[in-house]
């Protein structure tokens, strides 16, 4: 299957971004290779690790069809949103629609402001950016809040994860007032001993 050079050049720039799963004295090399490679060896690369739909799934369709662990954050019928495993920052999600499209549905820009509303309630951000992207022809809105001590993307632990995820999707606790209703206090009552009178 051809791609485009825009495409080509998308793809690239995704490779890029998983540098940092990748030992640091390996990173140069990988990177210098990404940076050479052709529109016809990113073809290559693409049907070999099997990214398209060609020899097998693009990474979000399989995230969708549960073939890839992600930490789900929320969900409505068409989509879905998951913790960005390289984060930004705290929060840091992608939506997803479930079907390879090729324009952003109404539902997935809904899902993204529900969970930017979400993480602005949870963790209190300066603000939240979001951004609609396509990587591998796959269009996905990304959600970033930004707390002002970004350094740029670090690798999530699993634990981390994890432990995120249980955060952001616990339901905000409600606080239940005790009604305003007096409790009676029964008072015991001494019965006063009286002295013996003599008659």
């Amino acid at each position: 299957m051809p791609i485009t050079d825009e495409q080509a050049k998308q793809i690239k720039e995704h490779l890029l971004k998983q540098l940092d799963n990748f030992p640091e004295d390996k990173q140069d090399q990988i990177k210098d290779q990404i940076n050479s490679m052709t529109k016809e060896q990113v073809e290559n690369f693409i049907e070999q690790n099997k990214l398209t739909h060609l020899g097998g799934q693009c990474i979000f369709c399989t995230i969708t069809a549960n073939q890839t662990t992600s930490y789900k954050i929320a969900e409505n019928e068409n989509n879905i949103a998951i913790l960005e495993i390289n984060p930004i920052s705290k929060g840091h999600s992608l939506v997803i629609p479930k079907a390879h499209l090729e324009e952003l549905p109404q539902s997935t820009k809904d899902l993204a402001q529900e969970v930017a509303q979400k993480l602005q309630e949870k963790f209190n951000p300066k603000e939240i950016q979001i951004k609609e992207l396509k990587i591998m022809d796959h269009p996905i809105i990304e959600i970033t809040p930004i707390y002002g001590d970004e350094t740029g993307k670090k690798q999530a632990t699993k634990e981390e994860l994890k432990a995120l995820q249980e955060e952001i999707s616990k339901p905000k606790e409600v606080k239940i007032e005790p009604k305003d209703k007096e409790i009676p206090i029964t008072k015991k009552e001494t019965i006063p001993i009286l002295s013996a009178r003599i008659p």
